[in-house]
């Protein structure tokens, strides 16, 4: 039976939070480097973990009416205006970086999907194949 090594990237991991803070002008946060992590290992999906449970049409936090958007084909002009700019004091760049890296890992072939990480549980969701977030679909 095939086993699948799923690598794991956390910038607040003591061993690696000086080098991805020193490469920050290359990858710009972990959502950037997980996404060419992603590529570079061939992945079939990335998981990025937000507090925000995926991209809406417009920031949840601001707008009451905001509609969380479960599938996203095609990362265009019109999705990164959706972005808006910087996130909250927990995240470093907020939605606009996490769709960047969607972008990077989705032209490469590689599903993305962006939820909550507030609850780990919803890894089982994921695996089980429950649908949670956006799922930004990987090219083919």
């Amino acid at each position: 039976m095939e086993q699948n090594i799923i690598p794991i990237v956390n910038e607040n991991d003591s061993v690696s939070y000086t080098e991805i803070e020193s490469e920050e002008k290359l990858f710009g946060d972990n959502d950037m480097l997980s996404a060419v992590v992603a590529v570079l290992c061939n992945a079939d999906r990335l998981i990025i973990l937000s507090d925000i449970d995926g991209f809406y049409d417009k920031d949840p936090r601001l707008y009451k009416d905001a509609k969380l958007i479960s599938r996203i084909e095609t990362i265009d002009e019109e999705t990164y205006k959706l972005a808006g700019g910087a996130g909250s004091r927990r995240g470093t760049g907020g939605m606009r970086t996490k769709l960047q890296a969607a972008d990077i890992a989705t032209r490469q072939g590689v599903s993305v999907i962006v939820t909550n990480g507030k609850n780990p549980d919803v890894l089982y969701d994921i695996a089980d194949g429950k649908k949670v977030g956006t799922l930004f679909v990987g090219a083919r």
